[in-house]
């Protein structure tokens, strides 16, 4: 060890009788050198944080350690600028200090924002996790609106500090900033009307991402929520970006909260069907509903409703499991064809509009 130190210290008595020129060399060579060996310091330092994390449970995933870790190698390339500024004696000069110092703040902010990511993805993935243990589900509006809202805070403490190693006076400027927020405020009262129902949105929860939403404008799928407007995915494919102020100033309707879904119609049999046959049909067609797997236990209601102007009605009613548009209109399609069986088997007939006229004769 201390022959080590020994001839470090010679080293540097050497550079310090070394001419301009060696020492430009010197300096050139040695940041060269911290440069193209960067990639390879950082995957070094990765894999050993990486055994560190990882040696007796899996707690951090080899890819997103090395997106975390992708700032470093501008921390390594920084390294050896500053070496290559000391052998050079420049390195006290007070503008290089604060160079070097901005450049820190800036990685460091780098940093943070990409292990931010990692901890948000890493939540969001285990959204479910949570739900089953603690009681707590993180939606995907939630996390989204978290994920950016940390990174605009990093990024403007960020600035702050840069501003305050340039000299500026932060006081002063965020004084300023808030006697003319009032200003601002007013000539952006759209996009703050925005902002809030943005909040009104992530903290009433009326829908999330990937609920499929009506409103008396627009039907979709859900994709992302941020803090000005709503992007939704409609029918045609098409994306729709939708002011928040919008959305919450309206009826919205949830259809992804369905817990059941409703089917209610009536069918009209002919004049001339017996009172027996009558009763046939709906005793059947209720027994078919209440065997059914795919109804909800209990709703089937099936009843002679009315004498119609030209058809004797049956009311039928009743709730299927399934909730998603596609699997529904299946299960109803499948009911309807049973439910045609059952007036076909019984000798009954489906009836249609029609009227008598009577000629009387002078």
């Amino acid at each position: 060890m201390g022959y080590t130190f020994e001839n470090i210290t010679r080293l540097f008595n050497l550079l310090a009788l070394a001419g301009p020129l060696v020492k430009l060399l010197i300096a050139v060579l040695v940041f060269l050198f911290f440069w193209a060996m960067k990639k390879k310091f950082t995957n070094l330092v990765g894999k050993l944080i990486y055994r560190i994390l990882n040696h007796k449970k899996q707690w951090l995933e080899k890819e997103k350690l090395d997106h975390v870790m992708v700032p470093c190698r501008t921390v390594f390339a920084l390294l050896g600028a500053y070496l290559a500024l000391s052998i050079l004696g420049w390195a006290a000069n007070p503008l290089v200090g604060h160079a070097l110092r901005i450049a820190v703040i800036g990685i460091i902010a780098w940093i943070l924002v990409r292990f931010w990511d990692v901890c948000a993805e890493v939540l969001l993935n285990a959204n479910e996790l949570l739900g089953q243990h603690l009681n707590l589900n993180l939606s995907k509006t939630l996390m989204s609106f978290a994920r950016m809202a940390v990174k605009v805070l990093i990024i403007v403490f960020a600035a702050l500090a840069i501003l305050a190693e340039t000299g500026t006076d932060v006081t002063a400027l965020i004084t300023g900033l808030g006697l003319g927020g009032l200003t601002f405020a007013l000539a952006a009262q759209d996009t703050a009307s925005n902002l809030f129902s943005g909040l009104v949105i992530l903290l009433d929860r009326p829908f999330s991402v990937d609920d499929y939403i009506e409103t008396p404008d627009v039907v979709g799928t859900v994709e992302e929520i941020t803090f000005r407007s709503t992007r939704i995915r409609n029918l045609s494919n098409t994306q729709i970006i939708v002011p928040n102020s919008t959305l919450t100033g309206k009826p919205i309707t949830n259809w992804s909260r369905l817990q059941k879904r409703r089917v209610a119609f009536t069918i009209g049999l002919e004049y001339g069907t017996s009172s027996e046959k009558m009763q046939r049909c709906v005793d059947r067609i209720s027994d078919m509903l209440n065997g059914n797997a795919e109804v909800v236990e209990g709703s089937p209601s099936v009843n002679f409703d009315a004498f119609a102007d030209s058809s004797l009605n049956i009311n039928i009613v009743y709730y299927t499991k399934e909730v998603a548009l596609a699997p529904h209109l299946k299960i109803k399609e499948a009911i309807n064809l049973q439910i045609m069986a059952i007036v076909e088997e019984e000798g009954c007939s489906f009836a249609y509009p029609t009227q008598t006229l009577h000629i009387q004769k002078d």
